[in-house]
């Protein structure tokens, strides 16, 4: 009676484990292989904005499951043009996000809440939920989100904001009217399954 439970009992974790490994065979990786970033700083005496058409990165996803979703986003900093070559060089420099130490802007996605699944032809909308790392600080974000899926591809926007003060930046008093501590953050990613 005894071998009879003991076998049941393993039979029954085999199964709990084929289970869980059916799960997690359907999570495949995604490569960004298209993707822009646009920065915004909206002070009182100006309106800056930034883009970068470098986004990389890939993440781990299963769009049937999307709680367990993970991956990296980059966005090299040398990348970024706002329009005035030296406004760019000041924006790279030691003083601001220190381009030669910290040569990515990065966004560590960890989760997804809101939306369990993404369906062929369908769209979710969602929180990301993660961690930004500017200048080495990495600080925890949670990034609202649309993404869609068309022909097996996976296309997101994200938009959120970010204190630049909580990533290690001091804006000094001569610019501050031209440079707002709260930036707004947006990606429009494309990624295919590899």
């Amino acid at each position: 009676m005894m071998i009879k439970r003991l076998t049941l009992s393993c039979l029954a974790f085999a199964l709990c484990l084929a289970s869980v490994s059916s799960v997690d065979a359907q999570a495949r990786e995604y490569t960004i292989n298209n993707g822009r970033a646009t920065f915004a700083s909206d002070a009182p005496l100006e309106e800056i904005n930034g883009v970068s058409q470098r986004v990389s990165g890939s993440f781990q996803l299963d769009p049937a499951s999307l709680a367990g979703t993970t991956g990296t986003v980059q966005v090299p900093v040398a990348s970024i043009r706002t329009g005035i070559d030296l406004r760019d060089e000041h924006l790279q420099g030691a003083n601001w996000l220190n381009a030669s130490a910290h040569p990515n802007l990065t966004l560590e996605v960890t989760g997804i809440q809101g939306a369990t699944s993404l369906e062929e032809g369908g769209r979710a909308d969602c929180t990301i939920v993660g961690r930004m790392t500017v200048r080495g600080t990495t600080r925890p974000v949670r990034v609202r989100a649309r993404a869609q899926m068309r022909d097996g591809a996976i296309s997101v926007r994200a938009r959120w904001r970010i204190q630049l003060s909580d990533f290690g930046v001091s804006i000094p008093a001569a610019v501050q009217a031209k440079v707002a501590n709260e930036i707004t953050l947006s990606v429009n990613i494309r990624a295919s399954a590899g």
